[in-house]
């Protein structure tokens, strides 16, 4: 999967990659097509006095009211809006394809030409899709519009594999992971989107995600990975079975409710991320 597209309500990856670029080629095609229409009607219907009484007698006439001119002006914005827009989706689509990945794999692949690699790991990261713009493209557009992959098994590049980019991010996890900060939880929280005990700047500033936001007590010690001038996003740790592997709780919370655990020695305590995996 690529992305969900709240548009037109449904999930855009594999099978229907290629469908999902059409509609954003002939989308902006069909709004020029009502833009020349409007401007040019329009523009009849603001000069119709002169083609009255200068005109051939062959020119159509258009007449616009108050109402009738206020919505053509109305379509147009919407119409140049949608050209707009959806033409830039339609070239970040277009890119995608070309160089063969989705939106969580170009992240994946710009972290790890950063990644500080092992003496295992070769020096450079290669990416194993891309096989070159016009197969990349093949992959994708058809004449039937079925890709060509299964879905499953993809072509991938010499001295690559199916789990190449798998493995890359795991390892981009586990460097995650050791680079996270304990904290001690000091003030409950209730996991309310918009907490207004906290203060008005926690309120005001909250992150705009659709990622959930932990409860908290007092005593809890959560692994933070991410950082804003507000809220902290991190994993809860707990030592119980039930809630390890899938049932992880993650989320945000205020700052304010938390301050960083530091050990005697200077360092962060180690010991505390054991529990989370």
């Amino acid at each position: 999967m690529d992305h969900h597209c709240p548009w037109i309500n449904i999930c855009c990856g594999h099978l229907n990659h290629a469908k999902f670029t059409y509609f954003l080629f002939f989308a902006p095609i069909g709004c020029m097509h009502a833009t020349f229409i409007l401007i040019a009607s329009t523009y009849r219907a603001l000069y119709r006095p002169y083609y009255m009484y200068y005109g051939t007698g062959h020119e159509p006439l258009v007449e616009l009211g108050l109402y009738g001119f206020l919505i053509c002006m109305f379509a147009l914005g919407l119409a140049i809006g949608v050209i707009i827009a959806v033409g830039m989706l339609l070239c970040i689509q277009v890119r995608s394809m070309i160089r063969n990945e989705t939106g969580i794999e170009s992240w994946i692949k710009d972290k790890a030409f950063y990644r500080a690699r092992g003496p295992e790991e070769p020096e450079e990261f290669i990416y194993p899709y891309n096989v070159g713009r016009w197969k990349n493209l093949r992959q994708v557009i058809t004449w039937s519009g079925i890709p060509v992959s299964d879905g499953v098994n993809w072509e991938v590049r010499d001295g690559c594999d199916q789990y190449t980019l798998t493995v890359e991010q795991i390892k981009q996890k586990e460097d995650k992971k050791d680079r996270s900060i304990a904290y001690a939880i000091r003030e409950a929280y209730s996991g309310s989107i918009l907490p207004v005990t906290k203060g008005c700047k926690v309120c005001c500033c909250v992150p705009f995600s659709d990622e959930p936001r932990i409860p908290t007590e007092i005593g809890d010690k959560v692994l933070v990975t991410r950082w804003k001038r507000h809220w902290l996003y991190g994993e809860k740790v707990t030592t119980s079975d039930k809630l390890k592997g899938k049932n992880r709780i993650r989320g945000w919370f205020p700052r304010r409710c938390a301050v960083e655990v530091i050990c005697d020695n200077g360092m962060f305590p180690h010991d505390t991320k054991k529990d989370v995996q």
